[in-house]
């Protein structure tokens, strides 16, 4: 009888390792096919659990004119993902003590943020972290803060755009001579009453707490409100407190990655061309954080795991508070995190170069990653969905 059910285990086990190893095998056929057939030119994706990776790899290429493959190991820009380390940073902060998130901001910041509409009116830490303190979204100066050291090129090739080719390439020139300036500088520059970008017109006609508007410049103040609180700039705080504790060595904001190898590094293209890699986000807190598949599936995992109440690098209680719908139960934002009342939490990013998805659902207990190094073509959000409707038809497929 023992012979008989060992042998049963056994085979079971076999059987279930088969499985497994068709389903992987079928999911990888699948996104072949869509990488042979859309406009991503490279990416990588990961299907995860708290617990383990149930799939990941790369596709396409990190630079199509050298052939060289993209892979799970691939380091690039993740865009507004970089949200999510903010969220994490000022939950730590808080357990800390550093802070609270009712705090008037202007008990931080080296400047006043007021809204002119409602000069009495506190502003608080909550306020900004839920993308409701009352500012307005700025794309103007969400493109002036992308600094490229080296020039992005003409666009010579016609494209599938008809004229806008043309309107592309103007952007370009116009992007090419913004300058570097120091995160500080920018932000008061743009909400002091005497910066010289300053206008009342940045500012909502609401009270904050009264509507959600998605502003990279009020999230890039958080770090700012940190680097007071700590004593420590913001980029040093992510490393201690997340990069650090969670062994994410290939990982950090732009500025600290441009001496990062070249050939693990993805090119990015934008529009039917090759940008250079090496730009930097001026609001680095809000869109300039650089990572793998491999590498960030760490910190999505962790997430996973404190969602689970299994904290790691944040609390029960400070997860519990940062993945939660704040303010008023129509706005869709914890602190810095999408949430949504289907229990999927985490972020979407867009960029110069860049599409990127990382996602988890505590119902399903499943979560994806999808980090593009394409962006602006014609096809590229019915491409990325398809990919991201693959990966979710496999997540009762693969187990763990």
């Amino acid at each position: 009888m023992k012979i008989k059910a060992i042998f049963i285990i056994v085979f079971s086990v076999a059987q279930l390792s088969a499985f497994c190893q068709t389903a992987s095998d079928s999911l990888t056929l699948k996104l072949e096919n869509l990488a042979k057939h859309n406009s991503v030119q490279g990416f990588g994706v990961a299907i995860y659990t708290k617990d383990s990776v149930l799939y990941k790899s790369g596709f396409g290429f990190a630079d199509v004119e050298n052939n060289n493959p993209y892979t799970t190991q691939t380091v690039q820009k993740i865009a507004s993902i970089s949200k999510l380390l903010l969220g994490v940073s000022i939950m730590k902060a808080q357990e800390m003590n550093l802070l609270h998130l009712d705090d008037n901001v202007n008990d931080y910041l080296p400047f006043k943020l007021i809204n002119p509409n409602f000069p009495k009116q506190v502003i608080t830490i909550r306020h900004l972290a839920t993308h409701t303190a009352g500012l307005k979204k700025l794309p103007e100066y969400d493109l002036k803060a992308l600094y490229f050291p080296t020039p992005i090129p003409k666009i010579k090739d016609e494209l599938p755009f008809g004229l806008r080719r043309t309107l592309l390439n103007k952007l370009s020139k116009r992007i090419n001579k913004n300058e570097d300036v120091p995160l500080n500088e920018f932000l008061q520059n743009l909400y002091d009453p005497n910066g010289k970008w300053y206008n009342k017109n940045h500012f909502e006609n609401v009270k904050a707490g009264e509507k959600e508007v998605y502003s990279n410049e009020g999230a890039s103040l958080l770090a700012l409100i940190i680097e007071k609180a700590s004593g420590v700039s913001y980029s040093e705080f992510v490393q201690t407190h997340i990069l650090s504790a969670l062994q994410m060595n290939n990982s950090g904001f732009d500025f600290n990655m441009q001496g990062y190898l070249k050939d693990k590094k993805s090119s990015l293209y934008h529009a039917g061309i090759k940008v250079p890699n090496n730009y930097k986000l001026i609001l680095y807190p809000a869109g300039g954080f650089e990572t793998s598949i491999d590498d960030f599936n760490k910190f999505m995992q962790s997430m996973a795991s404190g969602y689970n109440e299994k904290p790691s690098i944040l609390t029960t209680a400070s997860f519990n508070e940062m993945l939660k719908a704040q303010i008023k139960p129509e706005f869709e934002h914890g602190i810095l995190w999408e949430v949504y009342p289907s229990s999927t939490v985490g972020h979407e990013g867009d960029i110069v170069g860049v599409l990127t998805y990382a996602y988890y659902n505590k119902k399903q207990a499943r979560g994806y990653m999808l980090f593009c190094n394409t962006s602006t073509t014609k096809t590229i959000y019915k491409d990325t969905n398809e990919i991201i409707e693959t990966l979710k038809n496999y997540y009762g497929k693969l187990a763990p």
